[in-house]
C-alpha cells in the first residue's frame, strides 16, 4: 500500500508539473484585440496563423486583400513571402545532403563549372551563411542605375557578379547578405536534381507537407486568391507595382495556414530529419566559428535570434513590394506565429505581442531599469560639452547628441531618440530596453563617443559639418567611373552642396562627416570616402553601404589635366 501511495503521489506531482509548464489558453477575443488596427472594412490588412504543440489553433484574416473589388482577407488569401522563401532553399540543400547528393562544404563550381572565375574557393555553406564575399546584386544594380521597375534578367545579374570578382573579399570571413548567393544556390539545386528549382521545392517540400496553397510566381502567372500589395499614402493607399525580375526563382505566394505547416515541420520533422532541423537551427559560421548568439545573429536557415525576455525567439522578416511577413518560432515551447500583411508596413511587432500571450508565464518580468539608476547631477554647462554630431566610421552611421529640458538625448532620427542619464561626469546610461551605456572622451580631439551594448562597443568621433576642409568642395567635382558596376557618376556643386548625379537616378546630396568622407541623403550612399595622391589631388572614392563591399570609383582625368601631366 505504501508503494501504491508513493506511485500515486509521483504521478500526481508529474500531473501538477505538466499543468504548470503548459502554455496559456488564449480566447480568440484577445488575439483579435492585438490585430484590431487591421480589422477594418476599407483598408489593406493582415492574416494571422498560430501553431501550438504541433497543431494550427488559430487562423484569421483582417481587412481587405483587394481594395478595388472590396475582397476581404481570409485564411485562403495568398501573400508574397519574399525572403522567407530562402528557408525552403536551405532546407532543400539539407535534404540533398541527407540523401548523399552533395556536401555543404563542396565548392559551388563542382556543380556549376561554367560559373564566373571567382578568385577563391566558395562553398555551398558559405553561400547559405552569406560569407561568400559576393556583393548583394540587388544593391549593386541600384547603384549601377537600375530602377526597381526595370526588367533585370538572370543573365545580367550573373554579368554583374562577374564584374565584381576582382574586388571580392576572401570568402568565409565576412558576413554580408547577398541575394546573388541564393540565385546561384537555386541554379545549383536545379543542376543536381535535373529539374527546375520550383518543381523540386513543390515536389519535395510543399506536397509532402500539404502546403497546397503555396505557389511560385516564375512567369507572372495568374495566382488565385492573391492579395494585392499596397503602400499607405496621406489620402489612402497606392498600388504596389511589384516587379519580379526573376533573378531569384523563389517568388513564393503562401497562406498563413501553409506557413504554419512549414513551422510544424521545423518543430517536429516528418519529411526531413531531426538532424536536418538541428543544422537548420544552428548559428551561421564565420571564420570557421559559429557566430555569437546575440540579438539579430543569423542562423543557417536565414532566420535570426532574439533573446525575448529570457526566451529564445527565432524569427524571419520580409517587408517589400507592398507586402510584409514575419514568422516567429519558439522551439522550446513548440509555438509559432505567422503574420502576413498587404499594407506595405512592418507588422511583426503584433506577432510578438500575440506570442507573448501564450508564453507569458515563462518570460522574465518586465523591469523598470530607469528606476534603479543612481544618477549624478551635472550642470547644463557640463552636459552641453557633449552636444554635437558623431560619425561611426565602421558602421557608417551618424548620431546626434543634443540637450532638451535639461536632459542629454541620443538622437538616431526623427521620432527615434533616447534620454541619457549621467552616471559620472562623462558616462551615461541610455533609457532603452537592454543595457546600453554611453561614454565620452572630452580630452580627445576630435571628441570620441563609445556606445556599449552588451559585449559590443561602437566607436564614433565628433565632426563639424562646417569645418575648414568643407570650404573647398571644388576639389571633389568631376566624373567618376566604377568598373565593378560599369557605370559613371558626376559630382558638381549646387547651392553650396556636393551633388552626385547619375542619368537614371535622383541626385544625391552629399553631407560632410570627417575629413574627405561624406554620406548621401539617399539609400545605398551611406559612406563615400575620397582618396588623394601624394600631391593631395583627389583620385577617387570608395562607396560603402549595407550589402556591398567598398566599390571603387576612379576619378576620370580631364583633357586639361592630361596636358598638364604631359608638360
Amino acid at each position: 500500500m505504501k508503494n501504491l501511495s508513493t506511485t500515486f503521489l509521483f504521478f500526481a506531482c508529474m500531473t501538477c508539473f505538466s499543468q504548470e509548464v503548459q502554455k496559456r489558453q488564449i480566447p480568440p477575443a484577445q488575439i483579435d484585440a492585438i490585430f484590431s488596427q487591421w480589422d477594418t472594412p476599407d483598408k489593406a490588412g493582415i492574416a494571422v496563423g498560430i501553431l501550438s504543440d504541433g497543431e494550427t489553433i488559430y487562423t484569421k484574416g483582417y481587412g481587405l486583400a483587394n481594395l478595388e473589388h472590396k475582397i476581404p482577407i481570409s485564411t485562403e488569401t495568398r501573400f508574397h513571402i519574399g525572403d522567407l522563401a530562402k528557408e525552403f532553399t536551405v532546407y532543400a540543400l539539407l535534404l540533398l545532403e541527407e540523401r548523399g547528393r552533395l556536401s555543404l562544404q563542396d565548392d559551388i563550381r563542382k556543380y556549376i563549372p561554367d560559373l564566373v572565375p571567382f578568385p577563391h574557393h566558395i562553398s555551398i555553406e558559405q553561400l547559405i551563411h552569406h560569407t561568400s564575399g559576393l556583393n548583394n546584386h540587388e544593391v549593386s544594380k541600384a547603384l549601377a542605375g537600375w530602377n526597381s521597375e526595370d526588367v533585370y534578367t538572370k543573365k545580367q545579374a550573373y554579368a554583374m557578379v562577374g564584374n565584381q570578382t576582382r574586388s571580392l573579399v576572401n570568402s568565409g570571413n565576412v558576413q554580408r547578405h547577398s541575394d546573388a548567393g541564393f540565385m546561384i544556390l537555386e541554379d545549383l539545386i536545379a543542376q543536381i536534381v535535373k529539374m527546375s528549382y520550383a518543381d523540386f521545392i513543390t515536389k519535395e517540400i510543399f506536397e509532402p507537407l500539404g502546403m497546397t496553397n503555396s505557389v511560385f510566381d516564375t512567369q507572372g502567372a495568374v495566382i488565385v486568391n492573391k492579395a494585392q500589395g499596397y503602400f499607405t499614402q496621406e489620402d489612402g493607399f497606392a498600388n504596389s507595382n511589384f516587379n519580379h525580375t526573376h533573378t531569384i526563382v523563389s517568388d513564393v505566394y503562401a497562406t498563413v495556414g501553409d506557413m504554419c505547416l512549414w513551422a510544424k515541420e521545423l518543430g517536429n520533422p516528418k519529411m526531413g530529419t531531426e538532424q536536418m532541423v538541428k543544422k537548420f537551427d544552428s548559428m551561421s559560421v564565420v571564420n570557421e566559428k559559429s557566430v555569437e548568439k546575440t540579438n539579430t545573429a543569423l542562423y543557417t536557415g536565414g532566420h535570426r535570434f532574439w533573446d525575448f525576455r529570457g526566451v529564445d525567439k527565432l524569427y524571419h522578416i520580409e517587408v517589400a513590394g507592398g507586402y510584409a511577413s514575419k514568422l516567429i518560432r519558439y522551439p522550446d515551447y513548440d509555438l509559432a506565429i505567422v503574420v502576413m500583411g498587404n499594407d506595405g508596413a512592418y507588422n511583426g511587432y503584433a506577432a510578438t505581442a500575440a506570442s507573448e500571450l501564450y508564453i507569458e508565464d515563462f518570460l522574465n518580468p518586465m523591469s523598470n531599469e530607469s528606476a534603479e539608476i543612481i544618477s549624478k547631477k551635472l550642470s547644463k554647462k557640463q552636459l552641453a560639452l557633449f552636444e554635437g554630431n558623431y560619425w561611426d566610421a565602421t558602421n557608417y552611421s551618424t548620431r546626434k547628441i543634443h540637450m532638451a529640458n535639461d536632459t542629454l538625448r541620443y538622437f538616431r532620427g526623427p521620432g527615434n531618440e533616447s534620454a541619457l542619464v549621467p552616471l559620472t561626469k562623462d558616462s551615461f546610461k541610455m533609457i532603452a530596453r537592454g543595457e546600453v551605456n554611453v561614454r565620452f572622451d572630452a580630452k580627445a580631439v576630435p571628441m570620441k563617443m563609445s556606445v556599449t551594448v552588451g559585449e559590443d562597443i561602437f566607436h564614433s568621433i565628433a565632426y563639424d559639418a562646417n569645418a575648414s576642409w568643407t570650404k573647398n568642395l571644388g576639389v571633389f567635382t568631376g566624373n567618376y567611373f566604377a568598373a565593378d558596376l560599369g557605370t559613371s557618376y558626376s559630382l558638381s556643386i549646387d547651392q553650396g552642396k556636393l551633388v552626385l548625379v547619375h542619368p537614371r537616378l535622383e541626385p544625391v546630396q552629399l553631407n560632410p562627416r570627417i575629413p574627405d568622407v561624406f554620406t548621401g541623403d539617399r539609400r545605398h550612399f551611406t559612406s563615400l570616402a575620397f582618396k588623394r595622391d601624394t600631391n593631395g589631388n583627389v583620385t577617387g572614392f570608395q562607396l560603402a553601404t549595407s550589402g556591398v563591399a567598398n566599390i571603387w570609383f576612379q576619378k576620370e582625368i580631364t583633357q586639361n589635366q592630361n596636358l598638364t601631366k604631359t608638360k
